[in-house]
């Protein structure tokens, strides 16, 4: 397949080139599609897919879609191509490409030089960021050109000439299925006015300023955008009043709630009889806010939670480039005068979720139903922390969600697309054999976590468990082992890793701050690392070192009631055991297998009786609670596997319900700090219902 580009636009950021290919047909045809950045299909003017599926530097993904022809005979296939070109964590920095076949019954009718190239130019190129860890925000300038061009009508987009390049390696269509498109349509359930408070507080984020930022975080610096659009939307204040009117007119705001937390790309219908400047504020949550109803922070995650359309007179049907998630929404007009019809978001999704699983138990069923909307939300093509502020595929929390596809779906053929990306990645500058945090992405901090990498290894020995695939996993022996050799070089005299560098990641909790000197809940992770690879590949060595490290730490780490997080120097170089205990250290200490439940049996009841609804101020208040990542879950899992199931149930709903209940998705934390959508707890769904129909004598 070719590869082509606009040349005079190859070294720009954000540009979007609109790719069309118009025929008569009286029959189907099919477009065989690969292209970077990120790209939309449109098919006589409907959307029909986003894309691509994600892969490594390098690397890219082949779809194949149908264009079906209008009641007229007509096709007209428009695909928006997004060249980014900045570092992020949601996909990998490289050139922009594109690169189509058309076939007819199998047979190639036309190549992608066979199709006319524009660039669009009512999507403002010089804007902030979305997010530190995404590329940029939308805004627009949308007038009729818009939707002549996705019909394959005359527009005034300029014509660019194109160019092949020297592009990526194409992979072949692989078994991921087309995400699920369904519409969701948003609920108005609040309306009033709408005006701009110049003194309220702006939030400045780090990939707005730069502060903070190594060298080399692209974006445009804030001096030469277009618009902040953070700024205006930050600055926007609502308060609702009783005027139902269903036209938007200047100052006037209408509020969607789209029933739950929803991911994918809003759109809308829209009728505009003047000159009309609306905006879209959004988020996950809402909160009651003195005389401003329920209120929207779209900074709560560090993100601009907007989008901004300016438009001239006309009617109009518009779909967001990118992929959001929220549950509420406001739209704004600031200036003219509107109506908006069939508001709502097009999801994207997994459509593979076909478990049949119900009870009589309401409350759990919810958070059954919450376990697996976050999921499906967060296992489209690779499997994502969130889909909202990052999207990234993330280790560790891959770990859960993979476990969560195979229950929900039957296979992990999202899991197989996320490791082989792991494979098919380059040396990253942290040091040799170290793998990425999250991937597909650019590390250009040189930050990773140690142990990320250590669950990589225990996700690959569960991978072949669950799929069989030996031929993979022996693809991945020098990653496997490059890991433990990155890793050895932190060996102290006990056969323990001692001042890991980077970012040592244990769980969001006060087990954080005990990271340094000897942190036992990390070499708990790397006892069980060498024990997984030990499996893999029939290797005794690292058996033997898991069994002598598990002594270690046994002896060394638990002072008699817990085990300690942390040993440090005094300054006799001699290593002390600190008083620092997380509730955390007790759950890798029994999910990982370093402590029994038959040799700490005392530790094992104050687990189970006192950690589930305790006090921490009053309840062992010196061992600091934990969070919903991942020590909440690690306890879940690991109470699942020495049924006790009750247990288990209980504190589902304790925990897990709130979350149901307001989102209609599970939390990266317990509270609403973060994330409200975190991949990793789609697990929760494998353990409740293990647990429900095992408490009732019941087999999968």
């Amino acid at each position: 397949m070719q590869q082509v580009w606009c040349k005079q636009l190859l070294k720009e950021k954000n540009i979007t080139l609109a790719f069309v290919y118009t025929a008569k047909s009286e029959t189907s045809l099919r477009l065989k599609l690969a292209a970077s950045n990120e790209y939309q299909v449109f098919v006589n003017g409907k959307f029909l897919a986003y894309g691509p599926m994600r892969s490594a530097h390098g690397y890219s993904h082949i779809r194949t879609y149908p264009l079906v022809p209008d009641e007229n005979g007509r096709i007209a296939a428009a695909v928006l191509v997004c060249g980014a070109q900045i570092n992020s964590y949601d996909r990998v920095n490289e050139q922009p490409f594109f690169a189509a076949e058309i076939l007819s019954s199998g047979q190639i009718i036309a190549n992608s030089l066979d199709f006319k190239a524009f660039h669009v130019t009512d999507r403002l190129q010089k804007v902030q960021r979305y997010s530190f860890q995404r590329t940029f925000t939308e805004s627009y300038r949308i007038t009729s050109d818009r939707e002549n061009l996705l019909r394959g009508l005359p527009c005034n987009f300029p014509v660019v000439a194109l160019s092949e390049i020297n592009g990526n390696t194409l992979l072949p269509e692989n078994s991921l299925s087309e995400p699920d498109y369904h519409f969701v349509t948003g609920k108005a359930y609040e309306q009033g006015r709408a005006f701009t408070d110049e003194n309220r507080p702006i939030y400045r984020d780090r990939s707005l300023t730069g502060e903070t930022c190594v060298d080399g975080f692209l974006r445009f610096d804030e001096n030469i955008l277009e618009e902040v659009l953070s700024a205006e939307a930050g600055k926007i204040v609502c308060r609702p009043d009783s005027d139902r009117e269903h036209r938007l007119t200047s100052n006037r705001y209408v509020a969607y709630d789209l029933g739950q937390n929803t991911s994918g790309f809003f759109r809308f219908c829209v009728n505009v009889f003047t000159k009309t400047t609306l905006y879209f504020l959004f988020d996950e949550i809402a909160t009651p806010k003195d005389g401003e109803g329920l209120f929207i922070d779209i900074n709560r995650l560090q993100c601009c939670n907007a989008i901004k359309y300016v438009f001239e007179k006309g009617n109009y049907s518009v779909t967001s480039f990118a992929p959001y998630t929220a549950k509420y929404v406001r739209a704004v007009v600031l200036e003219g005068a509107a109506e908006i019809n069939d508001f709502g978001m097009v999801t994207y999704e997994n459509p593979d979720d076909s478990l049949d699983f119900t009870c009589e138990d309401g409350d759990l069923m919810k958070v059954i139903g919450a376990a697996r909307a976050t999921f499906r939300q967060n296992a489209v093509d690779v499997l994502t922390d969130c889909p909202s502020r990052e999207r990234a595929g993330w280790l560790c929390d891959s770990y859960f969600t993979a476990r969560a596809e195979k229950f929900l779906t039957g296979e992990n053929r999202v899991e197989k697309n996320f490791l082989q990306s792991y494979l098919l990645a380059p040396e990253f500058s942290f040091g040799k054999g170290m793998v990425p945090m999250c991937y597909p992405a650019d590390h250009i901090d040189g930050v990773y976590i140690p142990n990320w990498a250590m669950w990589f290894i225990v996700e690959l020995k569960d991978f072949l468990a669950r799929t069989g695939d030996r031929e993979f996993v022996e693809q991945c022996r020098d990653k496997v082992y490059g890991i433990i050799r990155f890793l050895d070089c932190y060996l102290n005299e006990y056969g323990l890793l001692e001042n890991l560098e980077s970012w040592v990641f244990l769980e969001w909790s006060k087990a954080n701050e005990f990271v340094g000197g000897v942190n036992f809940p990390s070499n708990m992770m790397y006892a069980l690392a060498l024990q997984s690879a030990a499996e893999l590949y029939g290797d005794e060595e690292f058996s033997i070192r898991h069994k002598k490290m598990q002594k270690t730490i046994c002896a060394m780490s638990y002072n008699g009631e817990f085990f300690v997080d942390q040993a440090l120097r005094d300054r006799n170089h001699d290593l002390i055991l600190t008083n620092n205990i997380s509730e955390t250290c007790q759950y890798y200490a029994f999910w990982t297998g370093i402590a029994q439940r038959e040799d700490y049996p005392v530790l094992y009841e104050t687990m189970l009786k006192y950690f589930s609804n305790r006090d921490p101020e009053k309840v062992y208040p010196y061992v600091y609670p934990s969070n919903a990542f991942i020590g909440r879950l690690l306890r879940m899992d690991y109470f699942l596997r020495q049924k006790e199931y009750a247990t288990v149930l209980n504190e589902a709903k304790k925990y897990y319900l709130p979350m149901a209940q307001s989102t209609g998705t599970l939390w990266e934390n317990l509270t609403t700090i973060a994330s409200c959508n975190h991949g990793f707890s789609g697990y929760l769904a494998y353990i409740l219902i293990h647990a429900y129909r095992a408490s009732d004598g019941l087999s999968l």
